[in-house]
């Protein structure tokens, strides 16, 4: 029975922070309960678990770490509280957020099979209150729509009326693509017990402060996220053959776009062997990540465009000079090395249009140093650039490696 009212209680708490932090309270025994919450996060309308969504890999990490730091003879509970964005119908809803603590429950048994009977598993369905807690402190947003926000989420009307009313306003987008991604989660939330002496933070958490209905009883601690802000990149396959290359991806706050841009500049010659291989090559794409909110990773398209010149020979007979311009659209898939968070590995083709004004030329016979245009009319009658290529089809391919140099702390905010 005992266990049971420390259960109800802790729930309590944990629903009125947002099933977040860490807060302290007195026993009877004299000695302090502490609870250490650690949040992992969902893709729209999804239950199964993703590592490598936003940061998952982490937080599990985070958990291992947190039990071993604490003792699993000092752990009385782990407790899994699991919510689902307000979008869609509310019924629907709810059972999402049912599989999703499902999951979290097997994903903690399978790696914790020491937890055996300590788990405790709460669906809390739509997440109101985080949605509220986040509006609430946006400092980026205006008092006047931030007031606009609360009223509908604290309005007295069924669940359906108050999301067709949010939808509504021109404020709502904002909120879906910042927001709901950040409370389609589960909380897993480590109870144990140790001496009554002040309880030192652990390392990876960062404070904050509680809202002021419970400000008074303890502290509460936050994890800090991150994202990448853009990434360095070469084609593995343009460095085989010695075409010399570097990009560079921008990435949006946006989990779906990104801004590619790639420098081609291999600039080579042989003399002796007749080989030429110059060439500047740049190459701009907008990228468009097909799975939702998966931090710039899987299937994507982009339209791109480029612009060329180069100078190529193969012998004494056949080389070419020319420009190149073209347009068109690539489709890639970028994953993720391992366990790393940096390092991803894409795999592209590219079709669209191309066109090209060149010259064909040739090396003197016997060779004396110089290269000549292919020209069989008189000298004074020469015109430049007087070959045209033209073709749709594919324009490009590639095998990508790619590490992300700089990333954005995070403060997420209840």
């Amino acid at each position: 029975m005992r266990r049971l009212i420390q259960l109800m209680a802790m729930l309590a708490l944990l629903l009125t922070v947002a099933a977040r932090g860490m807060a302290q309270a007195t026993t009877p025994e004299g000695r302090q309960r502490s609870l250490v919450g650690i949040e992992v996060h969902f893709p729209f309308d999804k239950a199964r678990l993703d590592l490598d969504y936003m940061d998952n890999r982490r937080a599990f990490n985070r958990f291992a770490r947190t039990l071993d730091s604490i003792g699993i003879y000092r752990v009385d509970s782990v407790v899994i509280v699991s919510q689902s964005s307000p979008e869609g119908v509310y019924e629907h809803n709810l059972k999402l957020s049912r599989r999703r603590a499902a999951t979290m429950r097997r994903a903690i048994e399978q790696r914790h099979p020491e937890l055996d009977g300590r788990l405790y598993v709460h669906a809390d369905g739509e997440s109101w209150d985080r949605l509220r807690e986040y509006v609430k402190n946006d400092r980026r947003l205006r008092q006047k729509t931030i007031d606009q926000v609360l009223s509908i989420i604290d309005s007295d009307v069924n669940i359906g009326t108050k999301k067709w009313r949010l939808e509504q306003l021109p404020i709502y987008r904002y909120l879906r693509m910042t927001y709901f991604p950040r409370i389609r989660n589960s909380v897993f939330c480590i109870v144990y017990y140790e001496p009554s002496a002040p309880m030192a933070p652990l390392p990876t958490a960062v404070e904050s402060q509680l809202p002021d209905s419970i400000a008074a009883m303890a502290p509460v601690y936050f994890s800090e996220a991150t994202e990448p802000l853009l990434a360095v990149r070469t084609n593995l396959l343009y460095d085989l053959g010695t075409v010399v290359n570097v990009g560079i991806e921008y990435y949006t706050r946006n989990p779906r776009w990104s801004v590619v841009g790639h420098y081609t500049f291999p600039w080579w010659s042989n003399d002796k062997s007749h080989h030429y291989l110059q060439l500047l090559d740049w190459n701009l794409e907008a990228r468009y990540y097909l799975q939702r909110d998966k931090r710039h990773a899987g299937w994507y398209v982009a339209p791109y465009v480029h612009w060329n010149l180069y100078d190529i020979s193969l012998n004494a007979e056949d080389g070419w000079q020319g420009e190149g311009k073209g347009c068109g659209l690539s489709l890639g898939h970028v994953f993720r090395l391992g366990d790393s968070e940096r390092w991803k590995l894409e795999c592209f083709v590219r079709l669209g249009y191309y066109q090209t004004l060149f010259d064909p030329y040739h090396a003197s016979d016997p060779y004396n140093g110089k290269y000549y245009y292919d020209w069989p009319y008189m000298p004074e009658d020469f015109i430049l650039r007087n070959h045209r290529l033209q073709m749709i089809g594919p324009t490009g391919a590639g095998v990508t490696l790619s590490c992300d140099l700089f990333k954005k702390k995070l403060k997420i905010k209840n």
